[in-house]
């Protein structure tokens, strides 16, 4: 049976969460997302041994997530997506279930198909109120856009997250495992027993995790963020053609028409 992504991430050197934000401040990336067995990325970790660290806080490195997105009734943002629409959003608020610390995000695609992640943190009140407030100036500064629709959560997940950063490279991946989809209303889904999704996230887009993964065989989910295929799996009725083939391979759940 091969090592669960927290047992790998024992493996490596301990960094602090301090020292790989301000030596790789990656809020404007590049990112790659792959769905893989667990056995791949233990074969991937070893190789990132020389290089990378692991996200170590408090003695863990295996980190709780909860994280609610917004959309409008007509999910917009899902649309978009789908669509590869070059001016698009994401807005959720998240909660680091281990600290309790809260944040809103908005993420915004940028110039040449980068992702920029803007966030404040919360210390009290509606998160919801607070990520709609962020996401109304995002779109008015960046894109001189204003929504015609109101936003409400419509899809929440919880995973468990691994981190392995190296920052002299500019690059991190993160492994999530265990991920569970909630529909605000409807169904839930998840990912299969034995499967992760990486995210390597560069400033160029071809992170040493890049060229390893290709040589292991493994190719990048383009059209899968992990927001789309929780809307796909949990709304019956939405467009989801592109997607239909990895998420029969990858998760169990209700995806409308299979």
């Amino acid at each position: 049976m091969p090592l669960s992504p927290a047992a790998v991430a024992e493996r490596f050197a301990p960094a602090g969460l301090a020292a790989v934000e301000a030596a790789s401040d990656l809020q404007d990336r590049r990112e790659r997302k792959y769905l893989v067995p667990t056995a791949t990325f233990a074969t991937l970790a070893e190789q990132l041994l020389p290089t990378h660290a692991a996200l170590e806080i408090d003695g863990r490195r295996a980190f709780g997530y909860r994280t609610t997105y917004l959309d409008t009734p007509g999910l917009l943002a899902y649309r978009e997506h789908l669509q590869g629409r070059r001016r698009r959003f994401k807005c959720r608020v998240r909660e680091y279930a281990d600290s309790g610390l809260r944040v809103a995000e908005v993420k915004l695609k940028g110039v040449r198909g980068r992702t920029v992640k803007h966030r404040v943190e919360l210390t009290d009140g509606d998160g919801a109120a607070a990520a709609r407030t962020l996401l109304a100036y995002c779109l008015a500064e960046h894109y001189g856009r204003v929504l015609d629709a109101p936003l409400r959560p419509v899809l929440a997940m919880d995973y468990k997250r691994v981190t392995l950063a190296a920052p002299a490279r500019g690059e991190r991946l993160t492994c999530d495992s265990g991920l569970v989809f909630r529909a605000l209303g409807g169904g839930t889904a998840a990912l299969r027993p034995g499967t992760v999704i990486l995210e390597s996230k560069s400033r160029d887009g071809d992170a040493l995790a890049d060229r390893i993964l290709r040589a292991l065989g493994a190719r990048p989910a383009e059209s899968c963020s992990k927001y789309c295929a929780g809307v796909a799996l949990t709304h019956a009725g939405v467009p989801a053609n592109p997607m239909r083939p990895l998420l029969r391979r990858h998760f169990s759940g209700a995806l409308s028409s299979r």
